[in-house]
């Protein structure tokens, strides 16, 4: 087999200069484009370019292979690109809706038996910037175990796994990392450090495989980035636009009130809606020295901050998810919500939480 594939930036050995692989002939011959022009030459007789890496893509020049231009107008449809694990999305309408970002999905193989053929994981980039990403996984011994990294153009996904059942757990904990890129912006943004933690449980419960407009079946997806929530590290005319926010009165200077991050948006599942898991696990780094009521004690006082930020931010609904234990978890959040007249409380779908999950429903308040 060649070792050289559609998309390769090489330089000739027998003589000056190189150029970008169009079309794989056989595994001796290859078409490199050169000056504009597409030249047959023998794999002997190149090399690759030591910048045309998987990170090395974002900062030559543009892409030139060849796509197929057929689109499905009503879904979501996948056309498979140049290199072998990397495709170009064409989203629905529907899928055009969906905030531009950066998302981490986990497809069941087969989309009718979810949970018998293992799962395809993608990342996929539904941005017009070039992403240049790396992702780590977390290891038993809590090293972490550098998993992919590489680059993807505007509108594309990369496939980066195939996971039997048995082995949907290694993705549970780990990292994700982005770099985003374009040739002529008006803001820089940010680097992205993204903390992939899931529950195991969530792979073997259908309910949280539901369909997603940005693939086009069911997935369970994670949004790992999302261009409105990303941080700009600088922006054009920044000083300026500084200088228009700042409002003076009576010669007094007011400085300009930033929005600070709350402890409470990780948890919004939408603009109303709120699901907090309350497993130790997830509140702690370090459980095991714990004492059972040292536990418990955190927990609650997680669930009484949490329903607090609820009822101040006025949402409809939130779930809790406190796993099933002894029930004194349970019991003692129920006792805590029968204090609010306004609050009513339900066990929560057990098609996506399971057993283990209160649901509350805020009303207004009198």
């Amino acid at each position: 087999m060649s070792e050289f594939k559609i998309g390769d930036r090489v330089k000739f050995l027998n003589r000056t200069g190189g150029g970008i692989i169009t079309k794989i002939i056989s595994p001796l011959v290859v078409h490199v484009e050169e000056d504009g022009f597409d030249v047959p030459t023998l794999t002997k007789e190149i090399i690759l370019d030591h910048v045309d890496d998987k990170a090395g893509k974002i900062f030559t020049s543009e892409y030139k292979g060849e796509f197929s231009e057929k689109e499905d107008k009503q879904s979501n449809e996948l056309i498979v690109g140049n290199d072998n694990n990397v495709e170009k999305i064409f989203l629905s309408r529907k899928g055009q809706q969906m905030d531009k970002g950066v998302y981490l999905a986990f497809v069941p193989k087969d989309q009718v038996w979810i949970l018998t053929q293992g799962f395809d994981v993608y990342l996929i980039n539904n941005t017009d910037y070039y992403v240049l990403y790396s992702i780590a996984l977390k290891q038993e011994d809590g090293f972490f175990k550098g998993e992919d990294f590489g680059s993807l153009s505007g509108k594309e996904r990369v496939h980066l796994a195939e996971l039997k059942p048995a082995q949907a757990e290694k993705w549970a904990n780990g990292t994700v990392q982005l770099l985003f890129h374009k040739d002529n912006d008006d803001k820089i943004f940010n680097p992205v450090s993204y903390q992939l933690k899931i529950r195991t449980g969530k792979f073997y419960k259908e309910g949280c495989f539901e369909h997603n407009d940005l693939v086009g079946e069911k997935a369970m997806v994670i949004p790992i980035s999302t261009l409105k929530d990303n941080s700009v590290f600088v922006e054009k005319d920044q000083e300026k636009k500084l200088l228009e926010q700042i409002k003076i009165e009576k010669h007094d200077i007011k400085p300009i009130e930033h929005k600070e991050v709350s402890f409470f948006d990780k948890y919004m599942v939408s603009r109303r809606e709120a699901e907090v898991d309350l497993h130790i696990e997830e509140l702690t780094e370090d459980e095991s020295k714990m004492q059972a009521f040292e536990k418990f004690n955190i927990q609650m006082e997680h669930f009484r901050k949490c329903l607090d930020e609820a009822i101040k931010r006025n949402l409809d609904k939130i779930v809790f998810i406190h796993g099933v234990g002894q029930g004194t978890l349970k019991k003692s959040i129920e006792d805590e919500l029968n204090k609010y007249s306004f609050v009513h409380y339900f066990p929560a779908s057990m098609q996506k939480y399971g057993v283990g999950a209160t649901k509350v429903i805020i009303g207004k308040r009198p």
